[in-house]
């Protein structure tokens, strides 16, 4: 039994270094499945590690080449979009400001043509209530719906052409 545990564990200790060392092709392989998932800085930092373990590998430094100059351009991208967002807020705030400020000037001429008309006003809106105030008198009232009788018919239910069962009894309830 001690045997069979102490064989087991030296097959182990020989094969774990195998495990554990990736040549340069893995690496980059690694490295190029983050760049091409989008997840440059892991890539980049994987690469930086394998030129590390191999500093004369031609794939791995054309690699990290291109992978700082991705970085740089997403960095350079990211401060663009940055400023922009920071000069529409910017737009945006002053275009606030230049309209309350054409809101003020609005409401202030409003109240001088307020302040100018009111006689004319309240004679505009006396005449006006006065319109809405005037109720039908009961003789109005009654000389409309007389005038609108006259076109009024009744409804007369009239079955058309003759009945298909004469046999069946019409009941009255």
């Amino acid at each position: 039994m001690k045997l069979r545990l102490l064989l087991s564990l030296s097959l182990l200790w020989l094969a774990l270094p195998q495990a554990f060392a990736q040549s340069a092709d893995d690496i980059f392989h690694n490295g190029a499945v983050n760049y091409f998932s989008n997840n440059i800085p892991k890539a980049l930092e994987v690469v930086t590690n394998g030129r590390a373990l191999f500093p004369d590998d031609i794939k791995l430094k054309k690699l990290e080449e291109l992978l700082k100059q991705q970085n740089q351009q997403q960095q350079q991208q990211s401060k663009n979009d940055q400023q922009k967002q920071d000069e529409k807020k910017e737009e945006q705030s002053k275009q606030d400001q230049q309209n309350q400020l054409q809101d003020q000037k609005d409401r202030q001429k409003q109240d001088q043509q307020q302040a100018q008309s009111k006689p004319e006003d309240k004679e505009k809106d006396e005449k006006a209530q006065q319109m809405q105030a005037h109720a039908m008198t009961p003789k109005e009232a009654k000389q409309l719906l007389d005038a609108q009788k006259g076109d009024e018919q009744m409804l007369v239910f009239k079955p058309q052409g003759e009945p298909k069962h004469r046999e069946r009894v019409l009941k009255d309830w």
